[in-house]
């Protein structure tokens, strides 16, 4: 005689076994994002990228930046400008002042997966500028600068190169000195672009340097002081200044 057994109770018996084990409780995305960040930090990319992806699913704006951000450097992916605006795009919709800036860079130099547009790239670091962001203030006074996007307009260049100096972008104190030195939206004043310069230059900034260095060399605002001038020039290729750099190899050549 045969046993048989049907499905329904064969399915029972095997419950009664061998339960299936407890589904594990979801992941908030404030706490994904919390471990995201402690990955990132701690080099665990990979770990990072998961636990953004966690937060993203369920809404998150920070973790769209996070992922966004990851794959504009490259960081823990493969660089992909592309991939990257899929991720800010969101985030800097919803008012993110940091997507918003990034998305801006992206657009201004085009790159993988994306079409250079400085109209639009303009009209991200406006958005982010308005939203209080201290480098896109800087680069909105670039654009108004040198026409990126938008019509030369100096005085507007100087008002965001201000509020972008104001919240400590020293590359922005140092674009109002080169406005001081050439006498671009405001009356020339060697002295202004030297208080300027010297700012920047107290907080590193090897441009403000270089620039300080002309200032020496030329006798523009200041005595003509040629020791001097190559001193501030070997600060500010010590400090990163290719143009700076290039330059005392010149001199050094030249006096052979």
């Amino acid at each position: 005689m045969r046993l048989i057994i049907s499905a329904t109770c064969l399915m029972a018996m095997l419950a009664g076994c061998a339960a299936p084990p407890p589904a594990l409780p979801p992941i908030a995305a404030a706490e994904a994002n919390s471990r995201a960040i402690t990955a990132q930090a701690a080099g665990r990319q990979q770990e990072a990228l998961d636990n953004f992806m966690i937060a993203a699913r369920q809404g998150g704006h920070r973790a769209e930046l996070g992922i966004g951000t990851m794959y504009f450097t490259g960081l823990g992916v493969v660089k992909d400008y592309g991939e990257a605006l899929l991720w800010l795009t969101p985030a800097a919709e919803a008012g993110n002042s940091s997507a918003q800036y990034t998305l801006g860079v992206i657009h201004s130099t085009g790159g993988t997966g994306v079409v250079q547009d400085r109209k639009l790239a303009f009209t991200w670091f406006r958005r982010a500028a308005e939203g209080g962001h201290a480098n896109a203030a800087n680069s909105l006074g670039q654009a108004y600068q040198f026409g990126y996007g938008t019509p030369i307009d100096y005085a507007r260049a100087l008002r965001w190169y201000r509020t972008a100096a104001d919240s400590g972008d020293m590359d922005a104190a140092t674009a109002i000195g080169v406005m001081y030195s050439q006498g671009r939206g405001v009356e020339q004043n060697f002295k202004q672009a030297m208080t300027y310069f010297s700012q920047a230059a107290t907080a590193g900034n090897a441009e403000a340097m270089r620039r300080i260095s002309l200032l020496y060399l030329n006798g523009e605002g200041v005595s003509r002081n040629d020791t001097t001038g190559y001193d501030w020039l070997r600060r500010a290729a010590a400090a990163g200044s290719e143009d700076a750099a290039r330059r005392l190899a010149t001199t050094i050549e030249r006096d052979a």
